[in-house]
């Protein structure tokens, strides 16, 4: 009796549904937070078939749905709404791409959150302290910073405008396969491809990069409604597991007191 396996399979993965759409809803106003989800995969038995006989004269099989596995996660990379801030480091992109940053392990990350600071060194770094790359450095005299939407990074120092840097934008053939690791910092994997590298507003390849929106962050690209929607399905997913599990429980008390 497959019942109470199957069921259980569905209770584990209706929890791991519930962790993520509350992880969703607790980033709900985190700047460049993309909403994850579950994918989800049928988990097949291969059985017997008495009626199901095979041109040889022996018995063939079927694949019976046995429950439910957690496949994988993914990750929703729809933009969110460009918020407008005050502070001329906070940059949001119009578009595709990612910005870049230098992780501690000396890899290099991805990222949508373009809140950005100057550290002790002069260095452009995001909120963590990861150095944005390429390597852009503003002398502690400058005024009257500002982002170009191309990317391009102007500041007044000792009385004259200087350019300061560009901001370069990456992107990938399949960003859906990036690897979250934290932070909204994403990773390149296997199935997401090789970087591009462009200045925004421009196309490298087959891929167009997005402009630069200076004093504005993009918000999280989480739906309160649908994920409060979606939610109260899992929630009664759930629920209908673990009464699966409670009928058979019963099926075998039933089957027990018969035997006895």
């Amino acid at each position: 009796m497959r019942l109470l396996g199957t069921a259980a399979s569905g209770i584990r993965a209706q929890q791991d549904a519930l962790d993520i759409l509350g992880n969703n809803m607790a980033n709900l106003n985190t700047p460049g937070f993309k909403a994850n989800q579950m994918d989800f995969a049928e988990a097949l038995s291969t059985v017997e078939s008495a009626g199901n006989v095979n041109p040889g004269g022996t018995s063939g099989t079927l694949s019976v749905g046995s429950g439910v596995l957690y496949n994988a996660t993914g990750t929703d990379f729809q933009q969110g709404i460009l918020a407008p801030t005050n502070r001329p480091l906070d940059l949001g992109i119009d578009g595709t791409g990612f910005f870049q940053v230098k992780l501690p392990d000396g890899t290099t990350g991805y990222t949508r959150a373009g809140a950005l600071q100057v550290d002790g060194a002069g260095q452009l770094t995001d909120l963590q302290g990861n150095i944005v790359q390429p390597n852009i450095s503003i002398p502690s005299e400058t005024t009257d910073l500002a982002v170009a939407a191309n990317g391009e990074i102007t500041g007044t120092v000792k009385g004259s405008t200087q350019t300061l840097g560009q901001i370069s934008l990456a992107g990938f053939p399949n960003p859906e396969s990036l690897l979250n690791r934290g932070n909204n910092i994403f990773i390149p994997s296997v199935s997401s491809g090789t970087p591009q590298v462009g200045s925004p507003g421009t196309t490298s390849g087959n891929q167009t990069f997005g402009t630069i929106h200076a004093q504005s962050l993009e918000q999280s690209n989480v739906n309160l409604a649908t994920s409060m929607v979606d939610l109260i399905q899992v929630q009664r997913a759930y629920q209908l597991n673990a009464n699966m599990v409670s009928d058979g429980d019963q099926m075998w008390g039933l089957a027990n007191s018969i035997r006895r």
